[in-house]
């Protein structure tokens, strides 16, 4: 049994080992780039344009469009985009519009259109978020609308869906001319001046991966079909798919900038700054510096008669402290009834008993108890605890 149980973990073990082979992994990156033979490429769209504008030399645009715009005498020239993000300036899309107004064909293929390029066009675009789009791989497709539909209606592969879409156009200017399988507008014409702007949300439709898919060719060589016969010029833009193109269309780098593209994100960050500036002020003000606890003093004077008491104590010297205990009553009785303390005087005890409120038979006893200490030569420990009992209970009425 054991050496069965050795035999089949062994054949599992080389069968596992077998399985792990070196084949490597398939490239999905989303590059666009025209020199990309990879799935997400777009050689294959590349090549497709140049056989459709076989005596044009097709130039290859590394800046943005503004710093590259400098054909004012350009008409009938064809501009072609497919990059995943389109970010632009505002001096970008006056050059833009510039163009095409001149009689000039655009056309722009990206995930991510810039904001204020939509709102001057009064179109809106919908992004499906990219977590959901490469998590929910399925057959879908694309199509044209029917008045351009010269081949077949619909072009599928299998891969993240089509699912982005432009939900508001401006009717007076543009025109649907492209679905996605849920039937949501994904490329429309914009006509401008005498040229045409077409935007389309979905640049993986001009993929390696999806243009040789079957037929699907043919979706682009439709839209060449939209394209001028002839053109003057025709430029490929290699600038807005690159890493840095981001960066560069951000004002050299200035994230303020790119911040304040976007309405929604400039208003976020100026009630974010605004709410920093007012805690900044309401914290500016000088604070009222926390109150130390305030050891309290100590009495010296009962430390002192503490330690001399002390001293005394020591010593066994009964009489002085007596003779202590009694100047301390008799200062008591001064201060407080203001009258004479003289133990000679008969008076004393019943003055002191009246003007007290102590009962006389109390005065009495604490009279003869403080006469005895004055004339005794020494006083036992048992007197002078009696004696500081009474003046004790004295003091306390």
């Amino acid at each position: 049994m054991i050496k069965q149980l050795l035999h089949i973990i062994l054949v599992s073990a080389l069968l596992f080992s077998c399985n792990k082979t070196n084949t490597k992994k398939i490239d999905l990156k989303e590059s666009f780039s025209y020199t990309d033979a990879r799935p997400f490429g777009t050689s294959v769209a590349y090549d497709m344009l140049q056989d459709a504008y076989s005596n044009t030399k097709i130039n290859i645009v590394k800046k943005d469009f503004a710093e590259n715009y400098n054909w004012t005498n350009d008409t009938n020239s064809v501009y072609f985009n497919i990059s995943k993000s389109y970010y632009v300036e505002e001096r970008d899309i006056d050059a833009m519009l510039e163009f095409v107004y001149k009689g000039n064909t655009m056309v722009i293929s990206a995930n991510n259109f810039d904001t204020n390029f939509f709102n001057r066009l009064i179109c809106t675009q919908y992004k499906e978020p990219e977590i959901y789009s490469k998590t929910l791989l399925r057959q879908t497709s694309t199509t044209y609308t029917n008045a351009l539909s010269l081949f077949t209606d619909t072009f599928h592969y299998f891969y993240a869906p089509f699912a982005n879409h432009f939900p508001e156009l401006n009717s007076s200017y543009a025109r649907v001319i492209g679905y996605n399988q849920n039937g949501d507008c994904n490329m429309f014409v914009f006509f401008w001046g005498t040229g045409r702007l077409i935007l389309h949300a979905e640049p993986r439709a001009f993929s390696n991966y999806f243009l040789l898919e079957n037929n699907n060719y043919l979706y682009m060589q439709q839209l060449l079909q939209m394209l001028p016969v002839s053109a003057r010029s025709v430029y490929w833009d290699n600038f807005y798919n690159r890493k840095n193109a981001i960066k560069k269309s951000g004002n050299n780098g200035n994230s303020l900038n790119a911040i304040f593209k976007h309405p929604s994100l400039s208003s976020a960050f100026l009630i974010a700054l605004s709410l920093l500036l007012f805690y900044i002020f309401f914290n500016a003000k000088r604070r009222q510096r926390v109150i130390p606890v305030v050891k309290p003093n100590d009495n010296t004077s009962i430390a002192f008669a503490e330690a001399i008491a002390g001293l005394y104590l020591n010593k066994k010297d009964n009489k002085v402290i007596a003779e202590k205990m009694i100047s301390f009553l008799n200062d008591h009785v001064r201060s407080k009834y203001f009258f004479n303390t003289s133990l000679n005087d008969q008076q004393y005890t019943e003055n002191l008993s009246r003007k007290s409120g102590v009962d006389f038979d109390h005065v009495y006893k604490l009279t003869m108890a403080m006469r005895q200490s004055m004339v005794s030569p020494k006083i036992t420990d048992e007197s002078l605890l009696e004696l500081n009992s009474l003046i004790e209970t004295f003091l306390k009425h």
